[in-house]
């Protein structure tokens, strides 16, 4: 028991929690689990960044009676129950729904109008600085990563995620499977000429396929 939770919730709450973390964790791994995703700035910044099974339960912001890999994978079967998420939790009801709406829509970070989509350096929370952060402000979205891997790890309000070293938009994202070499998804682009000319070895480090979607726009007459 946490000395902290002092926040009930009712059967109702519980149950509607439960189908949120359902949905969002299928999303999660039908979208972000065990992929890299390369984020190419503006100014030429890249940062690579993941989405581990074990830092879900922490981003929904719900204490259970399950491990954190349990609680993913009986989320991602559906077989999670009321009975494993706790009924005295460090955050209240309201808190906790707007964590479940977007925990729903969490690989909408990435994939929702990339436009809205800034990479955050050092973001100052009142509990942790996160080295990088991605928000979308198409969906008011915030996570927060951390280590020398950037994995996700907090998920937060963008509108709350103020309190940064620096905002710069992302003008490219690309993904691949953690085991692969290259690149073969283009998740989001908004200018194909810039992005090369922010590296040109890029092209070494993307998959045929898209080395050919490349080839075929930089050399249009």
């Amino acid at each position: 028991m946490h000395v902290n939770n002092k926040y009930s919730l009712s059967i109702g709450h519980m149950g509607r929690l439960r189908k949120q973390i359902i949905v969002g964790a299928r999303n999660y791994h039908k979208y972000l689990v065990n992929k890299v995703f390369k984020l190419i700035c503006e100014d030429g910044t890249e940062v690579c960044i993941r989405f581990h099974i074990s830092d879900f339960k922490h981003m929904t912001g719900l204490y259970s009676n399950l491990d954190d890999v349990s609680f993913y994978q009986k989320c991602v079967s559906g077989n999670i129950g009321v009975g494993n998420i706790n009924a005295k939790q460090k955050y209240n009801w309201n808190t906790l729904r707007v964590k479940g709406n977007y925990t729903e829509k969490i690989h909408e970070l990435l994939y929702k109008d990339g436009k809205k989509t800034l990479l955050l350096e050092s973001l100052v929370t009142n509990t942790y600085v996160f080295p990088y952060a991605v928000i979308n402000n198409s969906n008011n979205m915030c996570v927060g990563f951390v280590s020398n891997i950037n994995r996700a790890r907090s998920l937060r309000k963008a509108s709350s995620s103020v309190n940064s070293l620096s905002k710069k938009s992302i003008i490219a994202i690309f993904a691949k499977s953690s085991g692969d070499v290259k690149y073969d998804e283009l998740v989001y682009i908004s200018d194909l000429l810039n992005v090369y000319e922010k590296n040109e070895t890029l092209l070494n480090q993307l998959s045929d396929s898209l080395q050919m979607r490349f080839l075929e726009i930089i050399t249009r007459p």
